[in-house]
């Protein structure tokens, strides 16, 4: 799903880390002093996307139900980790 930009609506590119703010390039550079303190809308995809495919092989892998929470508590321990990193 194509994020929109909330100022004037067009497809957005940025986003204010762990929060439902997009912006497009344009509108970030007019409202931000440091737009690098913004996160690529793409990174979080692939990371999120990463995170969905371990599950998934992790599932074939058992050939059994694997526990939904399990995965949330996956998704936890790698943004911290993400977020230690940065």
């Amino acid at each position: 799903m194509n994020k929109k930009c909330i100022i004037c609506g067009e497809s957005a590119s940025l986003m204010i880390k762990d929060t439902n703010d997009y912006y497009c390039e344009d509108c970030a550079v007019d409202n931000f002093d440091d737009i690098s303190s913004l996160v690529r809308v793409e990174e979080q995809a692939k990371k999120l996307k990463h995170i969905v495919d371990d599950f998934e092989n992790k599932q074939n892998e058992y050939k059994e139900p694997v526990d939904p929470n399990e995965i949330v508590d996956q998704y936890e321990e790698v943004k911290d980790r993400i977020e230690k990193e940065e």
